[in-house]
Formats: C-alpha cells, structure tokens, sequence
C-alpha cells in the first residue's frame, strides 16, 4: 500500500524522535530535519503539533490504556483495553493484511499439503528441492507471520494461515469470489 508523502514524513519524524530513547540530554536540530524532510517552517510546525497532541493524548487520556483496531461485522473499530489486563504487549504484527490472489493460492496449497498430505510435517525452506517449498519461501518473505518455527529447523503454517487457508477452501468450493476475510482480530483483504 502507497503511503503518501506526508504520512512517510511524519513516520520520518517519529523515527527520528525515537532516537530520544537512547539519548535523552541531546539537542534535537529541527532546522536539519526539514532540510532533510523537505519542509517548509509551516509544515514541520504543524507536523509537530500532531505529535504534541499525540504526546498529550497518550501521556493523559491513554495513560492505562492500549488503543487497538477490532473488526467486527466488516467494520473497524479502535477500542481501549486496559494495561493491566493484557498479557502480552502490542506486536509489530499488522492486524490488517493485504494479500494478492495468486499468494492467496499459495497459501491454500500450503495449508491444504500441510493439513491433508504431509500431515502436521514442516516445510524446509533451506533445501529449496521442490516448487513447493520455493513457493513457501517466497510466502514467507512477503508474509512472515502466516508461518513459525518450532526448534527443528523446519517452518510450518501458523494458526491464521491454517485458519484462512480454511476459510478460502470454504469460498473455493462454493465459488464465492471473495475480497475480504476476518480471521480472529485480523482483516484480510484480497487484491
């Protein structure tokens, strides 16, 4: 998905801003990050007053709260659950999931060999021997978190991609074309 020059700016910014972590006594020059980000005065000021009302929003109103997306009834909403009461800490893994219709058949030959012919067996990627394992390496790049690792150098399809690859099944049979999946909290679009 193209993002726009200004929504790759501010990411820049932010970027940038996350070196504070490791460096909290320097000076942080904004006449060096508009140069660099091309920015006119105006627009790195009003870049900076979306990260200062971020900074509030964050530091005050979201203060014992994680904000996620949740996709319900094919529509996305953010909610807040409280830190305490998650386990585990937000992932870098997107929650939405774009995917081509020729990776979509992939994925659905992978989990149906995985499910129905190898039954339960890893894939090994290293060897590369068959198109099959060439198309699973090929998957897993692009889309690393349809796969894991379990200790014995092999990868085999995580549980949302035994998951969508059932529900595609489901969809091929039935002939539906299909351009959007929920699975759990994750929404897949299909191009």
């Amino acid at each position: 998905m193209a993002q726009s020059v200004i929504i790759k700016q501010l990411h820049q910014v932010i970027s940038a801003l996350e070196k504070f972590q490791t460096r909290k006594n320097t000076l942080f020059n904004l006449d060096k990050l508009a140069v660099y980000l091309k920015l006119s005065e105006e627009e790195l000021n009003e870049i900076l007053d979306i990260v200062f009302s971020f900074q509030h929003l964050f530091s005050t109103v979201f203060e014992d709260f994680y904000l996620y997306k949740k996709w319900k009834n094919n529509k996305t909403y953010l909610v807040l659950k409280l830190k305490s009461e998650v386990k585990s800490l937000i992932t870098d893994e997107p929650k939405e999931i774009e995917i081509n219709q020729a990776q979509v058949k992939v994925l659905n030959d992978i989990v149906y060999y995985f499910q129905h012919i190898q039954i339960g067996k890893g894939f090994d990627i290293k060897k590369n021997n068959t198109e099959l394992s060439r198309k699973v390496g090929e998957l897993k790049r692009s889309h690393p978190y349809f796969f894991e690792y379990r200790g014995n150098g092999l990868i085999y399809p995580s549980k949302l991609a035994v998951e969508l690859g059932r529900l595609i099944s489901f969809y091929n049979k039935s002939k539906k074309l299909i351009t959007k999946l929920e699975v759990e909290d994750y929404l897949i679009q299909i191009t």
